[in-house]
Order: structure tokens, then C-alpha cells, then sequence
């Protein structure tokens, strides 16, 4: 490192994130002010495998490539295990970060992290990065989480959708509205998507099942997405997208809380017949609500018309 750089200023996170697993650079979201502030944030493994959450303060916000001018750690967790890390960041409309963590790894939630209100692992949670003191910026809202790997919300309704991997047998969708998030218990490890899990009877009072679900005939592990709001494609409006990352299914459905979910659709043969969609690890929209899906590998494909034939 140069004599008088701060110890703080990395050109890149490359050198300090852990790879392999589930682990590596898994967040990253925007300040709602970034272009005024250049704050931006980043939810990473470090190389022991533990979870940070760093805010990032860009030199200039409108240059293609992104400078660290200064940052800051707004959380730690120490993680017990290599997997289930969740690690999604999500800037909701009020400003503050939605986080989602997963229980710690292993496999059964074997330290019962899920469901215990002392440790953020298996909890969804907020963080408000302009928050005046640490006691006030992180506070936990929800539990009973696997391992959330990928939530979005509904920019007309203010819905939220949760992916959560499940464990052996059955993959999940949650659907919550947003200001309606706070107490929820999603279940794990009691449930495992809308059954109990490791017995044959539980109580499931008080917890939030979910929407949809599939078994592991269809997949493995659930990659959530986002509700289409974009104008490309009116016919699909208030459509929700999700995949699974090991058969790269393509499926959707509408959910309204009046009716639940309806108009569930695989799209799988239409949007991928020569099936080179594979691993879909994300999904994305654009500032005019146009989805992205996004493989592993890096190839980002995006939902347009059909062509007239």
C-alpha cells in the first residue's frame, strides 16, 4: 500500500472476500441520495467466511467505474458455517436496507439460530445507514428464515416476495406487504415450505406459510425474483418471476391478498428452448420496471416482446 493512503481505501473488494460454497460478494444496493451522496452499500464473506456489511463511499457517483473513497462497516456477523449465508441488501422504499440472513449453515439449523431472537442468523432485519447511533441502525423484524436468497418488493404495492431455500424436500415463496413485516415468523426449522419438518405432526400457529411452493422433483434450491411493473409487456403487469438454480426453471403467478396466488405459469419452454439459461443464480429490473435474470456464469438475459413471426 502507497505511504499515505488510508487503510481504509481499497481499489478493489477482490482481496478481502472469501470465494467457494456460498460465499463471495452477495449485496449490493444503492443509497436512495447515491447520486448526491455517492454512498452505496455492500453485504460480503471476508476471508474467514464471516458476514460483513460495509458502506461505500464512491469518489464520483457519475463515473463508469466506481472509486472507494471511504467506508464503513455497519455489521458483523460471525458465521458458523461455510453455507447459508443469505446475503441479499435491498433499498425499500422508506431508505433503509432490508437484510436477510440464513441460519448459519450445516444443514437442520443444528444451533437452532433460525428461531432464536438472539442472533440475526436466519432473521430478516432492518438496517437504516442514516441512522445517528448503532443502537438505533439494525433492528431484527422477522424470523423463522432459512436461507433468503432473494426478496424484492412490488414497486405498486409494496409487497414483499422472499424466495427461501429450503432443506431436502421443498422450495418456498413469502409474500408479505412490507409495513406488515415486522413479527413475522416464517417457520424454519419447525415447517419446511407449508410441511413440518422432521415430524409428522407441528403446531404451525402464529406462523407465516407460504404462498407457493414446489417440491425437489421440479429443482433444488429457489432463486426469488422480482414483480414485472415495466411497460414492454403490459399483459404480464403484477407478474411475479422466479427460477431455481439447479434446473433453471423459468415460473411465475400473480399474488393479490384477497385471492393469494393465482395465474401460476411455467414460461420455461417459451423463454429457454434451446436451454441455454443455466444456474440462474439473480433477478433485476431497471428504473422502467423491466426484468433481468441473471446466471451464474454472468450472462444477463432480460424479458422483451415476442417478435412478430
Amino acid at each position: 500500500m502507497k505511504k499515505g493512503t488510508p487503510p481504509f481505501v481499497y481499489s478493489s473488494l477482490k482481496e478481502r472476500v472469501s470465494g467457494g460454497s456460498e460465499q463471495g460478494l452477495l449485496g449490493l444496493a444503492f443509497h436512495r441520495e447515491f447520486m448526491k451522496n455517492g454512498r452505496m452499500f455492500v453485504n460480503y464473506t471476508d476471508k474467514a467466511g464471516d458476514t460483513r456489511i460495509v458502506e461505500l463511499t464512491i469518489a464520483s457517483p457519475t463515473a463508469d467505474h466506481a472509486t472507494i473513497a471511504k467506508e464503513r462497516e455497519l455489521l458483523y456477523v460471525k458465521q458458523p458455517y461455510s453455507n447459508h449465508n443469505g446475503g441479499h441488501l435491498l433499498t425499500t422504499p422508506g431508505g433503509w436496507l432490508l437484510v436477510g440472513l440464513g441460519d448459519g449453515g450445516s444443514a437442520g439449523d443444528p444451533h437452532g439460530n433460525a428461531r432464536n431472537g438472539k442472533t440475526p442468523l436466519g432473521k430478516m432485519f432492518r438496517l437504516d445507514p442514516d441512522a445517528t447511533s448503532e443502537a438505533l441502525r439494525t433492528r431484527i423484524v422477522a424470523q423463522g428464515m432459512r436461507n433468503p436468497w432473494r426478496y424484492a418488493v412490488d414497486r405498486a404495492t409494496n409487497d414483499l416476495y422472499i424466495g427461501d431455500v429450503g432443506q431436502n424436500l421443498w422450495e418456498e415463496v413469502d409474500v408479505v406487504p412490507l409495513d406488515g413485516l415486522e413479527g413475522k415468523d416464517f417457520g424454519w426449522n419447525v415447517m419446511e415450505g407449508a410441511h413440518c419438518y422432521k415430524s409428522a405432526t407441528c403446531d404451525a400457529a402464529g406462523l407465516t406459510l407460504p404462498v407457493v411452493e414446489y417440491g425437489h422433483d421440479a429443482g433444488c434450491s429457489i432463486t426469488g425474483g422480482v414483480v414485472y411493473r415495466g411497460r414492454a409487456i403490459p399483459s404480464i403487469a403484477g407478474t411475479y418471476f422466479y427460477s431455481d438454480y439447479c434446473t433453471a426453471f423459468l415460473r411465475s403467478f400473480r399474488w393479490t391478498k384477497s385471492s393469494g396466488a393465482t395465474d401460476h405459469w411455467d414460461w420455461t419452454n417459451a423463454l429457454n428452448p434451446k436451454q441455454k439459461l443455466a444456474q440462474v443464480a439473480s433477478f433485476g429490473e431497471d428504473e422502467d420496471g423491466e426484468i433481468y435474470v441473471i446466471g451464474l456464469a454472468g450472462t444477463i438475459w432480460k424479458l422483451v416482446p415476442a417478435k412478430d413471426s
